[in-house]
């Protein structure tokens, strides 16, 4: 009986100390994926305002104005260079979401539409 006591006594502290164990790990793990999800936002927020703003400097670029201005093609140029760094980060912010891309050249082609329609009614 005394034998059979510490065999049970044995294995509930093998299982406690199992347990708390497995526990520290799944919340060390989960603060990792919870880093990379705000890392992920983070990165897609970025990658959509950089080409919010390439896409207002193409605006004020196309503008009779501002049309040939050396400076402004520079600019234009250094934001589709920065663009295409971050898309070799794609797996990143594809990681919360991943339709990004596709929502980002809908966004363009629909600021494209609206600057040949205001071209047209001028």
């Amino acid at each position: 009986m005394i034998l059979f006591d510490i065999v049970i006594g044995s294995l509930l502290f093998v299982s406690v100390v199992g347990n708390v164990i497995l526990v520290g790990y799944a919340r060390s793990t989960l603060t990792k994926i919870n880093t990379v999800y705000r890392a992920s936002e983070e990165t897609s927020e970025i990658f959509s305002m950089i080409d919010a703003f390439r896409e207002h400097l193409n605006g004020v670029y196309e503008m009779p104005t501002f049309y040939g201005d050396e400076t402004l093609k520079g600019l234009l140029e250094h934001s589709k260079q920065m663009i295409e760094h971050l898309k070799k980060y794609e797996n990143i912010y594809s990681f919360t979401q991943p339709d990004l891309e596709e929502q980002l050249s809908k966004a363009s082609a629909d600021l494209e539409n609206h600057e040949e329609e205001e071209k047209t009614e001028e």
